[in-house]
């Protein structure tokens, strides 16, 4: 089926399901603010929590979305829900238990879908099932789509075009450096992690894919070097002291998977690596070691199940709850991506918290490229990620939104 052919017949252009949860009310404001003339709805279980939602939108002066009930339970309202849209933006999760169903509703429908998914071994199993029949309904599912792993993978394809014009040729090593970074957490985060930590010991996930490799289909031959850390190092090519940066595992297996997406044009030995930025000197070090042991810290707490229920229990926020308003405005982060031979560095930056707002305006971001058809040609599969199938393109979407991106190659 070609989404096109149907495109008349379709009464939205963007539907964002899960509005009624934390992030995704975020991303229905972001709508609000950016998707312009575009006809788009917010999509959820419960018609009423959606019409506070739309009041909400329209006290603020601008043109209020339609209202779309469906229910994951039954196929046919999800696939009215699909149908009547170009493109689906999702944020309900944990994807591994909630994420199938609408999957298949899309490619029913010959809906595109965009997501912000974090969940390596769901994107894997997603793929293996539904390529084919995506493929045929020419359908594109782009998953990772907010802060993992949209600055990630833009700062290496900005920066691997900078290095080709520039010097003629791509830099086969990159570092990507995360801070100073202020965000708070949602819920519906820590119940993605905790799903994910509770299945690792699956026979799914425990022999699957690791590492830099997680996503890729056919890994390269000799092996990916891992782009993790998980100590204190001190980075030859920015001269700090670093840190383990915790999204970095997704990261780097995303990054990896657009390089096979291109097909690989920066070299089979072509290495990527990220981790949280410390500073130079005593101090410098000091501060990497607490956000080291932070960072473990963090991980055990999430691992270890009497802990995690402590955790969850009595500290952190449910699902549908996180950051307070006032947090997500003085929410920052920054990135720099450097390589050094040849030398390139983009820097990211936004002033908002990274994971809910910015997060938000990447996945808008995403799901206006697929409506405009703005997308790298060369790539056929249905199943990408936003750094193959969009690129450099996202850059001009994501500075109308706030966003800071410079790119330098002395």
């Amino acid at each position: 089926m070609d989404p096109t052919s149907t495109n008349s017949l379709r009464t939205h252009d963007l539907v964002i399901w899960g509005a009624t949860g934390y992030t995704g009310r975020l991303v229905a404001v972001a709508a609000a603010e950016h998707a312009g003339d575009r006809r788009w709805a917010i999509a959820g279980r419960s018609r009423d929590r959606l019409e506070k939602i739309r009041d909400e939108i329209a006290a603020t002066g601008v043109a209020p979305p339609d209202v779309v009930v469906a229910d994951l339970g039954d196929a046919e309202s999800m696939r009215a829900m699909t149908g009547c849209t170009r493109v689906v933006l999702t944020t309900a999760g944990p994807y591994d238990l909630v994420g199938e169903p609408l999957i298949e509703a899309c490619i029913a429908t010959g809906t595109h879908v965009a997501d912000i998914t974090g969940e390596v071994p769901w994107v894997r199993r997603m793929r293996a099932q539904y390529e084919s029949a995506a493929r045929d309904a020419g359908v594109r599912i782009v998953s990772m789509c907010g802060y993992d792993s949209v600055p990630s993978e833009l700062g290496v394809r900005l920066l691997q075009a900078a290095a080709i014009e520039a010097h003629g040729r791509p830099a086969s090593e990159i570092e990507m450096t995360v801070g100073p970074i202020r965000g708070g957490v949602s819920g519906g985060t820590i119940a993605s992690a905790s799903n994910m930590i509770v299945r690792a010991g699956e026979p799914e996930i425990r022999n699957g894919p690791r590492g830099a490799a997680a996503l890729c289909v056919a890994p390269p031959t000799p092996p990916i070097r891992s782009g993790e850390q998980w100590g204190v190092r001190r980075s030859p090519t920015l001269g700090i002291w670093t840190a383990p940066f915790f999204m970095a595992g997704i990261n780097v297996a995303v990054v990896h998977r657009t390089h096979e997406l291109l097909g690989r044009p920066w070299g089979r030995d072509f290495r990527y690596r990220e981790c949280a930025a410390g500073d130079r000197g005593l101090s410098g070090f000091l501060k990497a070691s607490l956000l080291t042991a932070g960072t473990i810290g963090m991980v055990v707490g999430l691992i270890v199940s009497p802990l995690r229920w402590i955790a969850r229990r009595w500290f952190l926020p449910a699902p549908g709850e996180g950051p307070e308003p006032a947090r997500l405005r003085d929410g920052f982060v920054r990135h720099r991506t450097v390589s050094v031979d040849p030398p390139a560095t983009v820097e990211f930056e936004v002033d908002m918290d990274p994971g809910y707002a910015a997060t938000a305006r990447m996945l808008l971001a995403c799901g206006m490229a697929l409506l405009d058809d703005d997308l790298e040609r060369s790539i056929d599969d249905a199943f990408c990620t936003p750094g193959a199938l969009f690129g450099p393109r996202l850059t001009p979407r994501l500075a109308a939104m706030g966003f800071r991106i410079r790119t330098r190659t002395t």
